[in-house]
């Protein structure tokens, strides 16, 4: 018998006049507030996001009137965090304090986002600690294999296939940043999420503070993007001194809005999501070539992929993707049984009830919903499906969307001989 899908909390939403989305879990009992604006990316091209990504990490490095360890030394002082941070579709404010000293904490947010300077000395430092973390990642086969297939998936022209140029650091300039977030600036984010407790007073300040934007940006969803549809087969990333290798194998995936959605996250658990999975049983378990392998959809907003990832001995490297591929073909021909499927079910209502025990855990499942697409309604009713679902709608998903025929392997440690 499946089990019962809770009905989540719903949160207070307000679509502002310039058309920021505030969205609030509130809590009376508690004393933090955590904030969160996220900011969607109007251009994909990797060359505008990568420079985006800089200007939002160098805000908290300086205004007009404060150093960077000022502004530290300020937020320190109310035991509060303001976080600035890039991802490939947002850029994202996190701010955490006690409900208490918002008010103050919004004050030197509007200092960090009115008058950054941008200086020139953080910028300098930021560039050395990009080029030796390169350095460190390029003697990593798991970093080379992840690289190579997002190149061959999204080309290094769209920001999801873009890895480290130095080139192209080098080109930006501090009189760039500064000149760039003139625009930036004026642009709010497109969602607020607000979680813990604040008072009618403290509402209001945010709420003002937000209307300081002329407009937010629409998230650019399913647009077509003019990319080389790559072939399927092997791919290497030498690195002939590497005594570990590692592979990445993946292809376009459907979005989370799609109707197969939640049967096809089902299918992909089962195969390659959670410890007792069929690829951790035989790689790991079984085989014992590895500390871990998983299967995952990425749910980037513009065309997402899904992917299989480990790590292993290179003498094995071959041998690995072959059992992988079998896996796969076992997936797509035999039921699943009735016991090993329920497993699964109940480990993914598990990790799903985990994840909202309270306001900040609820907020944080909303942030992914409205990243993805999806609502309060679809996120229940996919719950239902993946405890409904059968062993013949899990077998029609391996075949649909799990052809390891059709994928791209991405190989990166010592090259094997291929048959």
């Amino acid at each position: 018998m499946p089990l019962k899908v809770p009905v989540l909390t719903r949160p207070e939403t307000e679509i502002l006049p310039n058309g920021i989305e505030l969205t609030s879990f509130f809590h009376p009992d508690q004393s933090l507030i955590s904030i969160e604006l996220i900011f969607p990316a109007g251009d994909l091209s990797s060359g505008n996001r990568q420079e985006e990504g800089y200007i939002f990490k160098l805000l908290a490095e300086g205004t007009q009137t404060k150093s960077s360890k000022q502004v530290a030394d300020a937020i320190s002082f109310l035991g509060a965090s303001i976080d600035f941070s890039h991802q490939a579709d947002f850029d994202t404010i996190n701010i955490s304090c006690l409900s208490r000293f918002l008010p103050s904490v919004l004050q030197i947010l509007d200092e960090l986002w009115h008058s950054p300077v941008f200086p020139e000395k953080e910028w300098n430092t930021m560039k050395e600690t990009q080029q030796r973390q390169n350095d460190i990642n390029l003697q990593k086969t798991s970093y080379l294999a992840g690289r190579l297939l997002r190149k061959s998936l999204y080309s290094t022209a769209l920001d999801y296939g873009y890895s480290y140029d130095q080139s192209l650091v080098e080109s930006l300039s501090t009189e760039q940043f500064r000149n760039r977030f003139q625009t930036i600036k004026k642009t709010g984010p497109g969602l607020v999420l607000l979680s813990g407790f604040a008072n009618a007073e403290m509402q209001k300040q945010l709420r003002d503070w937000l209307l300081k934007f002329s407009d937010c940006l629409p998230i650019i969803r399913n647009r077509e993007w003019a990319l080389p549809m790559p072939s399927a087969g092997i791919l290497w990333d030498e690195r002939a001194e590497s005594q570990q290798s590692s592979l990445r194998i993946g292809q376009y995936s459907i979005n989370s809005q799609h109707e197969d959605s939640a049967l096809f996250s089902l299918t992909l658990e089962l195969f390659g999501g959670y410890f007792g999975s069929r690829l951790m049983s035989n790689i790991r378990e079984d085989k014992g070539w590895t500390y871990g392998i998983y299967a995952q959809r990425v749910p980037l907003v513009a065309k997402p992929h899904w992917v299989i990832g480990t790590d292993v001995k290179g003498e094995v490297i071959l041998d690995a993707v072959e059992e992988i591929k079998k896996e796969a073909l076992i997936l797509q021909n035999e039921l699943v049984p009735d016991d090993e499927l329920q497993k699964v079910k109940n480990y993914m209502l598990g990790q799903f009830l985990s994840s909202i025990t309270n306001v900040y855990g609820l907020a944080e499942r909303y942030r992914s919903m409205w990243m993805n697409g999806v609502d309060f309604e679809r996120v229940e009713r996919n719950q239902r499906i993946i405890q409904e679902a059968s062993s013949m709608e899990v077998l029609r998903m391996a075949q649909q969307y799990l052809g390891l025929e059709d994928s791209i392997i991405a190989l990166s440690g010592k090259k094997m001989v291929t048959n």
